[in-house]
């Protein structure tokens, strides 16, 4: 999985910028931002109730991806706490690729993960993106479902992928 990443990170200033804006869903009013540092432990917290222990990302992998110059990471915030977010490598120019989208398990089935994908579908669109790829476990039901509904379609499977579980993954792409 890391073998994506080993060349796009950097410490220099983030090219990637997204103005703050606040969203409503299920008559609940939230923050979605652009990823902060200190929003790593929140994020380990998040996976922490979605994933078993140990969680796919550690904290140090989350904090180098935040800070990523060719990456964006948007964080969902409810009153001062992240209860989502997402994260999209923007190095290759022509081809999108979602590294992580992961929700608070007491915020599922709000419609969050399809505000954290429209939000960075209309992104890349704007940029000329013109694919938007990912890997998902492929016993996700919930996940496969969220990503079937945006289009994506599976382009190769991936053997034991998922070092944690030995589970194999899709890897998927949509047309933007």
């Amino acid at each position: 999985m890391l073998k994506k990443f080993k060349n796009f990170f950097s410490n220099k200033k983030a090219k990637f910028d997204f103005e703050e804006q606040q969203v409503r869903l299920a008559d609940q009013h939230f923050i979605l931002r652009k990823a902060v540092q200190k929003d790593a432990i929140q994020y380990m917290k998040i996976q922490e109730t979605i994933y078993p222990i140990p969680v796919p990302w550690p904290v140090d992998i989350v904090e180098m991806e935040i800070d990523n110059r060719n990456a964006l990471y948007l964080s969902l915030v409810d009153q001062a706490k992240v209860i989502a977010f997402i994260g999209v490598s923007l190095s290759d120019k022509k081809e999108a690729h979602i590294t992580n989208l992961a929700v608070h398990a007491d915020y599922h089935n709000l419609g969050i993960g399809h505000l954290l994908l429209n939000q960075v579908f209309k992104y890349c669109r704007q940029r000329e993106y013109q694919k938007m790829s990912l890997e998902v476990d492929v016993t996700n039901s919930s996940a496969l479902a969220l990503y079937d509904a945006f289009g994506f379609k599976v382009r190769t499977v991936h053997k034991k992928y998922y070092l944690r579980n030995h589970h194999d993954a899709w890897e998927m792409v949509v047309d933007l």
